[in-house]
């Protein structure tokens, strides 16, 4: 939704179409362009993909590299997650995309290679911040004043890895919501999306964790930074190198351990002068460089495509 509300802010009309009404679509708008979820080629019939293959399109691959299959069991991660079959590949060519994409960030465009040697080249378009949604201005909650730290997300196995690693110390002061319940004494059960962005805004401080494997494959890193900022919230990140390739040392402090993000987290629990400079400093970041307006430019650019001329992009 992110992507569509963009193209929306663009002037541009949008359609979420199940590919079993592709052909049809296409059919009736046949100046669109399409974003494909690479996943589901595989189960499109032939007259789906013959009809995208007719439109400017580009396709959200998965990762394919030499050595790929030793790579993943060698990291504990199954390998059918990851890589997709051969059939699978040749189904997402067929569509003749002009470019693959993923949310990886630059330098882990690596695990991309397979596409690039078979001819499609891959972007980097890394996740980014929905400002039809997460702004600064808006209406206070009175539930969340007196939120110290809070934290809006799902709670799986092999994430709960990490954010027990990183947020079991602090479960006391921890306010949760999430659609599956968590084990911890903060659980809220689920929000409501427009109560969002006044939790971001309202918290002292929004601790962010990644899946354990974006640090490893230096891919998607999690929506909630995009989010947090462009909500005039404090985040403190997780220990993910790959931040730096979206922010800068004064936008964002990253740590090299656990340890270093509790010290975060506690220096500004009691410091809220440096809470609202950092704020400041990261959403400006996220307005000049990481919404989703500037990500479906891009897209538009490697579809070569223009903007329609009356659009004024925000």
């Amino acid at each position: 939704m992110g992507y569509a509300r963009a193209f929306e802010q663009l002037g541009i009309a949008y359609l979420l179409c199940d590919w079993r009404n592709v052909a049809e679509a296409v059919a009736r708008l046949p100046r669109s362009f399409a974003m494909v979820f690479g996943s589901d080629v595989v189960e499109m019939d032939a007259l789906a993909r013959r009809a995208l293959a007719t439109v400017p399109n580009a396709v959200w691959v998965n990762p394919w590299f030499d050595g790929e299959q030793a790579f993943f069991a060698g990291h504990g991660l199954p390998a059918e997650i990851w890589v997709w079959p051969e059939a699978h590949r040749q189904a997402v060519l067929e569509l003749k995309p002009r470019f693959g994409f993923t949310a990886t960030v630059p330098s882990g465009l690596n695990f991309f290679a397979g596409w690039e040697r078979s001819g499609l080249p891959v972007y980097s378009l890394p996740l980014a911040c929905d400002t039809s949604l997460y702004q600064v201005e808006g209406p206070a909650d009175p539930a969340f004043d007196d939120v110290r730290l809070a934290f809006v997300g799902g709670y799986w196995k092999s994430k709960g890895r990490a954010l027990d690693h990183y947020l079991r110390p602090f479960e006391d002061q921890l306010t949760i919501y999430g659609y599956n319940r968590w084990p911890y004494s903060g659980y809220r059960g689920k929000l409501d999306r427009r109560r969002e962005p006044m939790l971001y805004r309202q918290a002292w401080v929004c601790p962010v964790v990644n899946e354990p494997t974006v640090a490893l494959l230096k891919g998607q890193i999690n929506e909630r930074i995009f989010k947090v900022l462009g909500c005039g919230g404090t985040p403190v990140v997780d220990a993910v190198p790959a931040y730096r390739e979206l922010f800068i040392e004064d936008e964002l402090d990253i740590p090299r351990d656990a340890t270093e993000f509790a010290a975060n987290i506690r220096r500004l629990l009691n410091d809220p002068a440096e809470r609202a400079e950092l704020a400041k400093r990261g959403r400006a970041a996220v307005l000049a460089r990481h919404t989703y307006v500037h990500r479906a430019m891009k897209v538009l650019g490697g579809l070569g495509l223009d903007l329609p001329e009356a659009s004024t992009p925000s």
